[in-house]
């Protein structure tokens, strides 16, 4: 599952991924799986789903049949991916194949529909919701070219066959133009943490609530940030707090120019004068407040992600 959220004023994307097997509360059914909630309830109910576990509302939903992915691959022509490694894999009692062989490789839909589905490495869901991530950039970006601009129409008519939406064909057509015009650079990926686990004998992914919360509440806030200048400091001890911290802001619309590493520190803080650590403030209550003449955005261990 994804949540895409769209800045249109600053022409700004950022795709949040939710790992399947999230242990969370599904609205009206207690506790389970968040691939459960579409069982259940269908996208909408997925949707209020993940919308209440990031804290935030769902506009749309759109739910992709795998054949559809394949559909909106071949309509395209064809996706250039770098495959990361090689992939053998034989379900046949899934009729699921996958063999592709690592390196820069010209794939149709099947092939690319394969490529996603594969999870049976060390990484298993985590790097296939990175592979998901990566198709869709490259859709987005080929979606982006010039000369595929005439096959947007015929695109939204072969995807419907597959694709079931709260959207009308219209605000389909709409979507795929407003992303059209979103600059790659502009396109920011990141993945909710969590930690693997078991739930009785069930295994189970136990997503991080504060920064479930965190991300979904920066990145999707109605509110215009001030256009100072941001660091990040991560002092967590978690390498990969720095990419999600600066990804879900950066989503947000704050100007964060980089993050550094800096020894475990046991509480996080705000550092700065300026109207733009009183605007942080505002989100993360609970820091510490601490002069400074530059804008620091100081995460410790207190918040450091279960992962």
């Amino acid at each position: 599952m994804m949540l895409a959220h769209v800045d249109l004023d600053r022409r700004l994307a950022t795709l949040i991924s939710v790992p399947r097997d999230s242990w969370v509360a599904i609205p009206g059914h207690g506790f389970a799986k968040i691939n459960a909630a579409y069982a259940f309830g269908g996208a909408a109910l997925a949707g209020r789903a993940v919308g209440t576990l990031l804290g935030t509302h769902v506009d749309a939903t759109i739910a992709v049949d795998p054949a559809g992915a394949k559909q909106i691959v071949d309509a395209i022509g064809g996706l250039n991916v770098n495959v990361e490694r090689d992939m053998d894999y034989d379900d046949n009692y899934g009729n699921l194949h996958i063999h592709l062989k690592h390196g820069e490789h010209y794939l149709n839909g099947g092939q690319v529909l394969e490529y996603i589905r594969f999870r049976h490495d060390a990484e298993s869901d985590w790097g296939r919701m990175r592979r998901q991530q990566q198709i869709i950039h490259e859709i987005e970006r080929e979606v982006g070219e010039p000369q595929n601009w005439p096959k947007l129409a015929h695109l939204i008519t072969r995807a419907r066959k597959d694709v079931k939406t709260s959207l009308t064909d219209a605000q389909m057509e709409a979507l795929v133009e407003l992303y059209r015009g979103v600059p790659a650079e502009n396109v920011r990926t990141l993945t909710v943490p969590g930690r693997a686990a078991f739930v009785g004998d069930v295994s189970v992914v136990i997503v991080d609530d504060w920064w479930a919360k965190m991300i979904g509440q920066v990145v999707c806030s109605p509110n215009d940030p001030p256009p100072g200048v941001v660091l990040v400091a991560n002092a967590t001890g978690v390498p990969s707090v720095s990419t999600i911290s600066v990804s879900a802001l950066r989503g947000g619309g704050w100007d964060v120019r980089s993050a550094v590493d800096e020894p475990a520190k046991v509480r996080s803080a705000i550092v700065g004068d300026a109207v733009t650590a009183q605007r942080l403030a505002l989100t993360f209550t609970d820091f510490d407040r601490r002069p400074g003449r530059q804008t620091v955005l100081e995460f410790g261990t207190d918040v450091q992600p279960k992962i």
